[in-house]
């Protein structure tokens, strides 16, 4: 019987990072896993507050690991048990670059569906947070993030022409998250809801240089890609507070 249940439910591998991690009963935790090779998974961690052997307290955020699971029919996981890949310590030990890490993984929670790979957003964490440890400008970082994992999710705001008429944007302009990009003045007039954005700010090459901008402005553009990746997804960027308390410092 053993053997048949093995022969079924194979054992899966892949490398992961944790998004949420929820105690159940005295030993157990139920985790959210964001992993390479299938998504965002679910599932139980049996004994794994007790277990050093097989956890050994790697079950934390910014710790890159390689995990092994099962799963049951009915679709039920159980992690087996986890290795450290590498850990990125700085998020860890700096409660500023702690709370700017929380954010990225509380997008990729956002952006990525259970059960749908996205290697591409997976290697784009490892990147911003490696980047966050290396003393890199964190807004910087962040807004870099947002737009890529925003396109990397299907959702790429449309910048340089105008997302109704199709026109091209010559000067500041007016964002729509409805209509998933920029509004010409024209097409403006009948939109309730949006925002206005420097036209600066439309140009990609630019996400990485806010040498020339003012911190409150560098907030204005993260709080403006939180907007579009909420109203798309449907879900609340929580930990936005946090990053204004640190702004506010």
């Amino acid at each position: 019987m053993v053997i048949k249940w093995r022969l079924i439910n194979p054992m899966k591998i892949s490398e992961a990072f944790l998004i949420r991690k929820i105690e159940h009963g005295e030993s157990d935790y139920i985790l959210t896993l964001f992993t390479k090779d299938f998504g965002k998974i679910r599932g139980l961690a049996k004994n794994a507050k007790k277990s050093r052997r097989r956890f050994g307290g790697r079950i934390e955020p910014f710790v890159h690991l390689r995990v092994r699971f099962r799963e049951r029919s009915g679709g039920m996981k159980f992690i087996d048990d986890s290795e450290t890949i590498e850990v990125f310590s700085p998020l860890m030990e700096d409660i500023g670059l702690f709370t700017w890490g929380s954010f990225i993984l509380e997008n990729v929670d956002a952006l990525v569906p259970e059960e749908e790979p996205n290697e591409g957003i997976f290697e784009l964490l490892i990147q911003a947070l490696s980047d966050l440890g290396s003393k890199k400008s964190p807004l910087a970082v962040v807004i870099k993030f947002q737009f890529l994992a925003l396109s990397l999710s299907g959702y790429k705001p449309v910048f340089n022409l105008c997302a109704r008429c199709g026109d091209p944007t010559e000067e500041d302009a007016f964002f729509s998250p409805q209509k998933g990009g920029i509004l010409c003045k024209g097409c403006r007039k009948n939109e309730p809801n949006g925002f206005s954005v420097p036209k600066d700010f439309l140009r990609q090459g630019d996400l990485m240089d806010l040498s020339n901008r003012d911190l409150e402005t560098s907030f204005d553009y993260v709080k403006f890609l939180i907007n579009f990746t909420e109203y798309h997804t449907g879900k609340e960027i929580r930990s936005y507070k946090f990053l204004e308390e640190l702004g506010n410092d």
